[in-house]
């Protein structure tokens, strides 16, 4: 419904209207929401404008497969293992 078009005072006894419909149990909170919109209004905070930028790419270079080749023994031997099993040594004392 489009409140913008009537005057504040219908909007006002429109608003009673669907209050008094409400359980007792739900004015605590719509209390608490129109406590939260008076604060609101007392210090509005700014409204920042939505920047259309372009997301961030990250920059990539190809590189021939032959240069894989240099990846080979980057770590020492004695690395191999399965780590599902080292960490799973880490709780056998626990």
């Amino acid at each position: 419904m489009d409140t913008t078009t009537k005057p504040p005072q219908a909007t006002r006894e429109h608003i009673r209207a669907l209050l008094a419909e409400l359980s007792p149990d739900s004015l605590a909170f719509v209390e608490q929401f129109v406590l939260f919109l008076r604060d609101r209004m007392q210090s509005p905070a700014p409204l920042v404008a939505r920047e259309k930028r372009v997301p961030y790419l990250y920059p990539t270079v190809p590189v021939p497969a032959s240069k894989l080749d240099a990846w080979m023994n980057l770590v020492p031997e004695g690395y191999d293992g399965d780590a599902l099993a080292d960490s799973e040594a880490l709780y056998d004392d626990v």
